[in-house]
């Protein structure tokens, strides 16, 4: 397999209006110098701009540091800083400037920040340290409409790493032959795949016949530092009773064996995954336009022996986890977090991760707040205006302020449905929103 090094360049600079021209210049020919599109760049010197001249205006003289890194298919502007005024609240999808107030005004320029970025991650540290990332996304052609030849039948096959031009045959066969809920939201994009394989973020093997014709083929990344995710396999005209998926399932578990992974799990699975190699981790729900809804069956696979974890929850969230962990064996500590006094923060940031090629978003706590449920009702109104019905909230349970979220997710119609075991920096639980019930 292919590898990229990760390149990153970097400078400081005082929050100074006079190192403003400095801090743009150098996120823009960075971001071009590691090959994002002019448009693109300019996006994130937009929102470098923005955050540089608030960091001036809130807490002028301290020390910005700046760094940008090569992710393959997207560019990360990494800004570490110390504030006690960085007002996050402004990177809410939802948020809004109200034009009598003067404070509203002031952080405009962290709204526009956020728009001009795909993602974006916030972390702080004692002391007041804060770590804002930023995530640009490459512009990709999307996968067009050409021919790609008929599938056969293979009775004799190998399996192996493809090569580029196999990688973009697999995604324009998986688009043909399989339904968009059970496809990679990365196989929108056949030169991202490519990309993402180069880099080592995504593994695939693929099942070849004699004369190199492409049978079938297995996808799996990396999820959080133990746990991967695997999709597939997919198979092209190779019949009910073809050992192709279990070849390649045999193969990617030998391949995947051989990493420091703990478990594997499915969320999507094709119809022709080998199930009795998995245990049932639970279910997912899709709706649909008219009104119907399908239910999907999660599956995991335990590769090396559990050590056991404790993880943080809210007594809300104590039950469903206690069932699931004593019907799953996974041994853990529940440790429960409640409030005795002491201050929370006003107001709690999310955010929302769109894939609008399979129609779902998910929503990542980025900060706790005593807003948390007005929030949350505000970012559903948002994805029911724009008919999105497929709603899920991931919650890492070795972070004990993501619990804060739990009242607030069961006020507002979410289900906890699935224990993704060391899917985050511990195991992250999803939620679903909507009637679930099976």
């Amino acid at each position: 397999m292919k590898t990229t090094t990760r390149q990153m360049v970097a400078m400081s600079a005082s929050a100074d209006p006079s190192f403003l021209p400095l801090a743009t210049s150098f996120v823009h020919l960075a971001a071009l110098g590691m090959k994002l599109g002019e448009r693109e760049a300019m996006g994130l010197q937009l929102a470098t701009e923005e955050i540089f001249a608030y960091l001036g205006q809130v807490s002028p003289g301290q020390t910005i540091d700046i760094q940008c890194f090569n992710g393959g298919y997207y560019i990360e502007a990494v800004f570490r800083f110390s504030s006690e005024q960085f007002n996050m609240r402004a990177f809410n999808l939802t948020a809004s400037v109200c034009l009598d107030d003067e404070c509203s005004l002031d952080e405009m320029g962290l709204l526009i920040a956020s728009r001009q970025v795909d993602r974006f991650q916030f972390t702080e540290a004692p002391g007041h340290q804060v770590q804002l990332t930023l995530i640009k996304n490459k512009a990709y052609p999307p996968i067009g409409a050409e021919p790609v030849p008929p599938s056969r039948p293979l009775t004799t096959f190998t399996i192996r790493e493809p090569q580029d031009e196999e990688l973009k045959l697999l995604v324009q066969l998986a688009n043909r032959d399989y339904p968009v809920q059970v496809i990679p939201r990365f196989f929108k994009y056949p030169g991202r795949v490519v990309d993402m394989v180069a880099i080592g973020e995504v593994s695939v093997l693929l099942a070849v016949g004699p004369d190199d014709h492409l049978g079938g083929g297995l996808v799996w990344r990396l999820m959080g530092p133990k746990t991967v995710e695997c999709y597939g396999p997919f198979l092209f005209n190779q019949g009910s009773a073809s050992p192709l998926a279990a070849a390649l399932l045999d193969a990617g578990l030998g391949a995947i064996g051989r990493t420091n992974a703990l478990g594997l799990f499915v969320s999507r699975p094709t119809a022709e995954l080998p199930k009795h190699y998995f245990e049932p981790l639970g279910s997912l729900t899709s709706f649909h336009k008219d009104g119907s809804a399908t239910s999907q069956t999660a599956y995991f696979r335990l590769l090396h022996e559990d050590p056991g974890a404790a993880v943080w929850a809210h007594p809300g969230l104590e039950g469903f986890l206690r069932q699931e962990y004593q019907r799953l064996f996974f041994p853990r500590e529940i440790r429960l977090v409640t409030h005795q006094g002491e201050m929370t923060n006003p107001f709690s940031v999310l955010s929302a991760d769109f894939d609008r090629f399979r129609g779902l978003v998910t929503l990542y706590p980025v900060r706790s707040g005593a807003d948390a449920a007005d929030n949350l009702a505000q970012y559903l109104r948002l994805f029911r205006g724009e008919a999105i019905e497929d709603i899920f909230f991931l919650m890492d349970l070795a972070q004990p302020w993501q619990a804060d979220f739990t009242p607030a997710l069961l006020q507002c119609g979410f289900a906890p449905r699935l224990i993704l075991p060391y899917a985050g920096e511990g195991d992250v639980v999803m939620f679903q929103w909507g009637d679930v019930t099976e």
